[in-house]
């Protein structure tokens, strides 16, 4: 018997389709699930780590203000981000109508407005559902208080729903 140069590539394709067809994925190739996005806020200010006990955000208006806090009464500290309901970079000064603030105590002199800085918003999805929306970025500011003094935020990253 005789092959013929066509039957014999005719062959040839089917035994390379079973052997590729023969070939299986093992079951634990599947790649483990990504983490869940840590949610709440996370700063530095002059240089210490601080992450907000408390957390949440609000809108009012065309805005949504963000905030993170820890502890109570006369030693809350946190910030205060005041922010249009859109992904994007938004400068911060003296005039933006975006804004950022760091509460170094519950005195109102300690209120430090932000003269400088920067608040990034990577994610935003809002829905009607209470708690399905979220909110989520990183931000950077100097701010000073009534009496001139100023203080440094850096590091800042906030996710939060509400």
């Amino acid at each position: 018997m005789m092959f013929s140069f066509r039957s014999l590539r005719a062959a040839t394709t089917v035994m390379a389709l079973a052997t590729l067809a023969s070939c299986s994925k093992k079951s634990d190739d599947t790649p483990a699930p990504a983490p869940a996005a840590t949610t709440g806020v996370t700063y530095t200010v002059d240089g210490a780590a601080v992450t907000a006990t408390t957390s949440g955000a609000t809108v009012v208006g065309t805005q949504v203000i963000v905030s993170g806090v820890s502890g109570t009464g006369t030693a809350n500290k946190g910030v205060l981000l005041t922010l249009p309901k859109a992904t994007g970079t938004y400068t911060l000064s003296a005039t933006s109508n975006e804004d950022a603030t760091y509460l170094a105590s519950g005195n109102t002199s300690d209120f430090y407005e932000s003269t400088s800085g920067s608040i990034v918003v990577s994610t935003y999805t809002a829905s009607a559902t209470a708690g399905a929306s979220n909110i989520a970025g990183t931000f950077t500011f100097t701010g000073k208080n009534s009496a001139g003094a100023s203080k440094t935020v850096t590091n800042g990253t906030f996710n939060v729903k509400y």
